[in-house]
């Protein structure tokens, strides 16, 4: 059985679909301070972009949506406003973003194959599926915990310090991505006859009958 949607199953198992994340009226970076143009969002591989977004989505300045001239959603989720918001004004988006490029889900995946000891997830036994699939789940889960520690520890940390749930979604990832290794492994485990990680035989056996020897008659 060949396990050719494996990315789409993937991304739908960790809900990173184009319309499962929708931030809403979220806190943006970068400086108010009457001259400047260009901010960013946390998120910075989104779904929206903001220059051509429609209502609900798109950029408020004290809740009235304004003119975004400029928007790179996917690389550096930098976006530039057709006027500066001055020192006081509360400047949000609304948008939909995701995680993962296909290109890293891809990688998961063989991370998975590798990790139950087979060439390629694309011709994965449907017995393993389950299992790979929750590995490959927890090393996403990793992937995005390094990188929003990483985000948070430099200058976004002084922008968006306030947002506690930031903090607190690094160590809830922790724990999700620990989850979903112990799960693969019990399933992984449950396939292989001797359930102690070792890529072993399957669990199925072939009967071995006894054959009685019988003297033949005088």
């Amino acid at each position: 059985m060949s396990w050719t949607t494996a990315i789409d199953d993937l991304r739908a198992y960790l809900s990173d679909g184009p319309k499962d994340k929708l931030y809403y009226r979220k806190k943006v970076l970068n400086p108010q301070n009457g001259s400047n143009l260009y901010f960013k969002t946390f998120e910075f591989r989104r779904v929206t972009d903001l220059s051509t977004a429609v209502a609900p989505e798109g950029v408020f300045v004290d809740d009235l949506p304004v003119v975004v001239t400029a928007d790179d959603p996917a690389n550096t989720g930098e976006f530039t406003l057709a006027v500066a918001p001055t020192d006081g004004q509360t400047v949000r988006a609304t948008y939909f973003a995701q995680w993962f490029l296909d290109t890293e889900l891809a990688e998961f995946l063989v991370n998975a194959a590798q990790w139950i000891d087979l060439p390629t997830y694309v011709d994965m036994p449907s017995g393993m599926q389950p299992a790979a699939l929750e590995y490959a789940a927890s090393v996403a889960y990793q992937k995005l915990v390094l990188r929003m520690s990483v985000r948070l520890s430099e200058t976004y940390q002084l922008y968006d310090a306030p947002d506690a749930e930031r903090f607190n979604a690094v160590n809830t990832y922790m724990d999700i991505s620990q989850k979903k290794y112990e799960r693969a492994l019990a399933l992984r485990n449950d396939v292989y006859t001797g359930r102690k990680g070792q890529a072993g035989a399957p669990r199925t056996a072939v009967a071995v009958g006894y054959v009685q020897q019988i003297a033949p008659n005088a």
